[in-house]
């Protein structure tokens, strides 16, 4: 799997692309299986509830605990894209599940996950990606992803809040009248697309979201990414937030998701 040199365009001037159907109806159903699974955990710090209800927020690390999450962690469709993009070897900064509950997920206020990276862990550039993969469809309706095409040209921002969710998870808030300097500059694109659908995103890139008030549930898996030779320093938080092993991930076979049976964990 390899993007197109249109894809590569449209990725260099919006800071994100979309790969419909990168992976099948099937391989998605095995991964939400898996974080069904995963939602009924309730001794896991990596799982993390809604401030104002049970819900689960966002699971971290999940491939470091469960073996279809692993799989998904080292699956080559993905992996190959990532590599186009940053120019070679890559290691999993961080993955995490949110899952925007129906009816009760919440909304992110907007922010560059960069950001945090660089403020927690010691990132020292924006050779990074986050690849998101749609477990459910994503629609206008059922909070989608809300990027500023562009915004990431502008680099870092340093003019921040930091907001702690119940996890101690840093997410770096940007005031309201830069998003509107932005949103001036380069407009709001809600980014929908069907179940399976692949997401490729800058880290700089200005996203949030807003809540879930439909009977629809909307979940993405994503997978953070940096190149090898962009390793963290600070080693001060936990390791489902801020992966320590920086070497080049390598990749199983294409089929990996439905191969054998799931196990549920390692």
């Amino acid at each position: 799997m390899q993007l197109s040199q249109e894809q590569l365009k449209a990725f260099e001037r919006n800071g994100y692309v979309t790969v419909p159907a990168l992976f099948s109806r099937p391989e998605v159903a095995r991964l939400r299986d898996a974080l069904d699974r995963i939602k009924t955990m309730t001794d896991r710090p990596e799982v993390v509830r809604e401030r104002s209800n049970d819900a689960v927020r966002v699971v971290y690390g999940a491939h470091r605990f469960d073996d279809v999450y692993r799989r998904l962690s080292r699956h080559p469709r993905w992996i190959e894209p990532a590599r186009q993009l940053l120019g070679g070897d890559i290691y999993i900064h961080q993955t995490r599940l949110n899952p925007k509950a129906a009816f009760d997920g919440q909304g992110w206020w907007w922010h560059q996950d960069y950001a945090t990276w660089r403020f927690e862990d010691g990132m020292r550039s924006p050779q990074a990606l986050m690849i998101g993969l749609f477990l459910n469809d994503m629609t206008a309706a059922n909070g989608p992803l809300m990027v500023i095409p562009g915004s990431q040209r502008h680099g870092h921002i340093d003019d921040t809040a930091r907001d702690l969710d119940r996890s101690g998870y840093s997410v770096m808030e940007l005031p309201k009248a830069l998003i509107a300097e932005l949103t001036e500059e380069g407009g709001v694109d809600a980014v929908t697309g069907p179940a399976g659908t692949a997401l490729f995103m800058h880290c700089n890139l200005v996203h949030g979201s807003v809540g879930n008030i439909t009977p629809f549930e909307r979940t993405i898996a994503y997978l953070n990414v940096a190149s090898c030779d962009n390793p963290t320093t600070s080693g001060k938080r936990a390791e489902w937030f801020a992966n320590r092993d920086f070497s080049p991930l390598t990749t199983l076979a294409d089929d990996c998701l439905l191969e054998g049976s799931a196990a549920p964990a390692l």
